[in-house]
């Protein structure tokens, strides 16, 4: 099978793929265009005995590699900062506004489900851990992910949609 049809007949299926995981059009062409040219440059080095199931070997490592990347957090090296004295002060200064935040929230979050209220509660206000959570409610770390992920959900949907009584 030449190179050009291959491509053709598989194109589409791993942009599809890309899409669905990701929900950006850029992304996925990225993506795409990364896996085909990894593809290719395999091909050049060895014969592939299943250019199918090569294919979509390269996509789900491209993927897995494309959200270590995503996931990975810089970290900051003290000594590089010249002004750390500043640096701190500022996250000081960001700490304190979240909380003030958090505060602020406080009339939203009680509108939540009495599950999704308490981690909510505990996870931003009180500034508990997962763990700690969890241990607390007697639950796992996964429902207490969970939950905390559908609270944010139910609390974003509030904040967007006005507030009318009895609507809850």
């Amino acid at each position: 099978m030449k190179l050009e049809q291959f491509y053709d007949e598989h194109v589409d299926k791993v942009y599809k793929f890309f899409y669905i995981k990701c929900l950006d059009r850029s992304t996925a062409e990225d993506l795409t265009s990364e896996t085909f040219t990894l593809f290719i440059e395999q091909l050049e080095h060895q014969p592939i005995t299943d250019n199918k199931k090569y294919l979509y070997g390269i996509m789900r490592n491209t993927w897995l590699q494309f959200l270590r990347k995503k996931y990975q957090q810089a970290l900051v090296d003290i000594e590089n900062i010249e002004d750390f004295a500043g640096v701190v002060e500022h996250e000081i200064a960001d700490f304190d506004e979240a909380k003030d935040v958090g505060n602020r929230l406080l009339p939203y979050i009680e509108r939540l489900p009495e599950k999704q209220r308490l981690v909510i509660t505990k996870r931003l206000l009180e500034e508990k851990s997962v763990g700690d959570i969890a241990t607390e409610l007697g639950k796992d770390k996964n429902y207490v992910k969970t939950t905390y992920k559908r609270g944010l959900a139910s609390l974003r949907a509030i904040l967007t949609v006005p507030y009318m009584e009895g609507s809850l």
